[in-house]
């Protein structure tokens, strides 16, 4: 949470820092998917990476990648009930970007409240009797860092059905001097 906080303020305030380097995409998917296995287990809920062929390589700000990665793999699991699936999965869009999508068999997100999704502090299930535990700044920083790093990201949700990110980035973002 302090954490998150942190970041967002940097954000914010135009001073968060990024450091592209050259990273193996498929290794970034499987650590992250990796850090929420535990969660997933759990539940009894799948998960699978899928990585096309042609998608090697990415020169980005691995760790703020891998962050939104979690963020997105962390809330899949939770939204998921058990017996449920979340899949990974990156492909090359052309030779200037890719597209890393997270869908799962969740609880899916109602049309009225997609407009909300990414707002800083903002929780769907909310009142007293929430389901879900979390701050509401996860899906508000994932974006933030997404555009931050020249990408952007949208959501496609139905009730009941699950949800599916897709996060679209540059191959490439400027290396730091």
């Amino acid at each position: 949470l302090i954490n998150d906080v942190l970041d967002l303020a940097k954000v914010e305030a135009g001073k968060m820092e990024l450091h592209p380097e050259q990273f193996l995409i498929r290794e970034a998917l499987e650590e992250a998917t990796a850090v929420v296995k535990t969660m997933a287990d759990l539940k009894q809920v799948g998960l699978t990476v899928t990585v096309d062929a042609g998608l090697q390589m990415a020169t980005l700000d691995q760790q703020k990648f891998k962050q939104v990665l979690y963020n997105l793999l962390s809330n899949a699991v939770k939204f998921t009930d058990q017996g449920g699936n979340v899949e990974v999965c990156a492909k090359r869009l052309d030779e200037r970007h890719f597209e890393v999508q997270v869908r799962d068999t969740g609880i899916g997100i109602r049309s009225e409240d997609l407009g909300r999704l990414f707002t800083e502090f903002e929780q769907l299930d909310s009142g007293t009797a929430r389901h879900f535990e979390g701050t509401g700044l996860g899906l508000a920083l994932t974006k933030k860092i997404v555009e931050l790093q020249g990408g952007h990201i949208r959501v496609e949700a139905e009730p009941g059905k699950g949800s599916l990110f897709t996060a679209t980035l540059p191959s490439m973002t400027e290396l730091a001097n």
